[in-house]
C-alpha cells in the first residue's frame, strides 16, 4: 500500500514546486525582457520596482484578508491564478504579442500572488503545528527553498537556452498547477492550531473590517517587545541585503574581473550552506534560545558580506573570499530565517498571524527600497565597496540586535 502523505508534506511538497516556479519567473520574465524585447536597462529597473512594490503592498493589504479566509484555499488560488498569468505569458510571446508594460503588470501581479501564498502558508504552519515543532517544520521549508532555488537556478538558463521563453513560460505555469495538485487533502487550520477539515463561515471583508484588521496587526507589532525588535531587525537586514544588492554583481565582475562561468558555479554553492543553515538551525535554538541563534545566523550573514567587500581580484583568494561568502553566508541566512519565521508566528496572537507577518513583511519591503535607493548613491560617490562594507555594517547590526534584545 502506498504510503499516505501528512498534510505538513503536502505543504512542503507544494512549497517545494512553488519555490522552483518562483525562481523560474524571477529568471525568465527578465530574460524576456532582456532578450526577447530589448528592454534597456531602465525598463530593467522598472521590472524590479514592480516585483518590489507589488510584494510592499501585498503585505500591506492581504494579511487581514488571509486571517479571515481559509488558508488552503488561498494557497490553491495563489498557485491557479499565477499558473493562468504565466501560461497566458506563454501565449502572448507565442504569437508575438507581449509588450514591455505586459510583463510589467506580470511581474508585479506574480510578487502580489507570491505574498499571498507566502502568507496563508506561513498562517497555515503556525495555526496547524505545536509551538516545539515550528522551528523544525521551518527549516523543512527553508531546505526545500534551497533545493528549489538550485534546481531553478540549475536548470532555468538551459531551459530557456535550449527550447526557448515559451516553453520556459509554460513549464513555470504548470509547476503551480503540480504545487495545487499536492495541496490537495490538506485540511484546513483554525486559529486555536488544530487542523479541521470542516470550513467556518468566513465574514464579509468590507473596507471598514479590511482596516481593522490591518491595524490590529500593526498594533499586535507595536504591543509586543519581541514582534517591534523583529520589526528593527527585519528593517536593518533587508536594508543592508538591499544595499549589497545594487552593487554586488558589478563589484564581482567590472571590478574584480571574475567571468560568467565561475560565478555560476560559485552561486550555486550558496544552495549547500543554505542546507546546512537549516540543518543546524533547530539544533542551535534549542542550545541557545532563538534570540541568539537568531543572532549567529546574522553574524554569519554580515561576515560573509565582508568577505566579499575584502576579495582583492579575481585570483584564487578572490575566488575563496567569495566561495566563504556563498557557503558561509547563506547558512546564515537560513538560520536567521528559520527562527525570524518561527517567532513572528508563536509571537502573533491567535488568527491573526498572517496579519502579523505582513506588518512585518512591510516593514522589510520599505527598507529595501530605502536600501537600493542608498545603496546607489553610497557606491556611485564612493565605489561598489563601500557599499558592500556598508551592508556588512548594518547585518552586524543586526545580529547585535538579536542577541541584546531577543531572549
Amino acid at each position: 500500500m502506498a504510503r499516505r502523505w501528512t498534510p505538513f508534506e503536502r505543504v512542503l511538497g507544494a512549497e517545494l514546486v512553488s519555490n522552483f516556479g518562483s525562481m523560474l519567473s524571477r529568471l525568465a520574465i527578465p530574460w524576456l525582457a532582456a532578450l526577447a524585447l530589448d528592454a534597456t536597462p531602465w525598463q530593467m529597473g522598472w521590472l524590479l520596482v514592480a516585483d518590489v512594490v507589488a510584494g510592499a503592498l501585498g503585505s500591506l493589504v492581504l494579511g487581514a484578508w488571509v486571517d479571515r479566509r481559509p488558508l488552503r484555499s488561498v494557497m490553491v488560488w495563489a498557485d491557479l491564478w499565477r499558473a493562468a498569468l504565466l501560461l497566458a505569458l506563454a501565449g502572448l510571446a507565442w504569437h508575438q504579442w507581449l509588450t514591455w508594460w505586459l510583463l510589467v503588470l506580470a511581474a508585479a501581479a506574480s510578487g502580489l500572488l507570491g505574498v499571498a501564498f507566502e502568507l496563508a502558508r506561513s498562517a497555515w504552519i503556525a495555526r496547524a503545528s505545536e509551538a516545539e515543532a515550528l522551528a523544525g517544520r521551518n527549516a523543512a521549508l527553508s531546505a526545500s527553498g534551497s533545493v528549489a532555488e538550485a534546481l531553478a537556478f540549475g536548470l532555468g538558463g538551459w531551459l530557456y537556452q535550449g527550447l526557448g521563453a515559451v516553453v520556459a513560460l509554460a513549464v513555470d505555469g504548470v509547476s503551480y498547477l503540480v504545487s495545487a495538485a499536492c495541496l490537495r487533502g490538506v485540511p484546513e487550520a483554525e486559529p486555536g492550531g488544530t487542523p479541521t477539515e470542516a470550513r467556518t463561515p468566513t465574514e464579509s471583508l468590507t473596507p471598514a473590517i479590511w482596516w481593522a484588521g490591518t491595524r490590529a496587526g500593526w498594533q499586535a507589532v507595536w504591543a509586543d517587545a519581541a514582534l517591534r525588535q523583529l520589526a528593527v531587525i527585519e528593517a536593518l537586514v533587508a536594508a543592508g541585503m538591499s544595499l549589497a544588492g545594487t552593487s554586488y554583481m558589478i563589484f564581482v565582475t567590472r571590478d574584480l574581473g571574475f567571468a560568467p562561468g565561475p560565478l555560476g558555479m560559485m552561486f550555486a554553492l550558496g544552495s549547500l550552506g543554505a542546507l546546512a543553515g537549516a540543518a543546524l538551525a533547530p539544533r542551535l535554538g534549542r542550545r541557545w534560545g532563538p534570540g541568539p541563534a537568531m543572532g549567529a545566523g546574522l553574524a554569519a550573514m554580515s561576515l560573509g558580506g565582508l568577505a566579499v567587500a575584502l576579495a582583492p581580484d579575481a585570483g584564487l583568494l578572490g575566488a575563496a573570499l567569495l566561495i566563504s561568502q556563498q557557503i558561509v553566508g547563506d547558512a546564515g541566512h537560513t538560520v536567521r530565517d528559520v527562527h525570524d519565521r518561527t517567532w513572528r508566528q508563536s509571537a502573533a496572537p491567535p488568527g491573526m498571524q498572517a496579519s502579523v507577518d505582513g506588518g512585518l513583511r512591510a516593514v522589510g519591503h520599505a527598507a529595501t527600497l530605502l536600501g537600493a535607493l542608498g545603496g546607489g548613491a553610497l557606491a556611485t560617490a564612493l565605489g561598489t565597496r563601500s557599499a558592500l562594507l556598508g551592508s556588512a555594517a548594518l547585518l552586524g547590526l543586526a545580529a547585535v540586535c538579536a542577541v541584546r534584545r531577543l531572549r
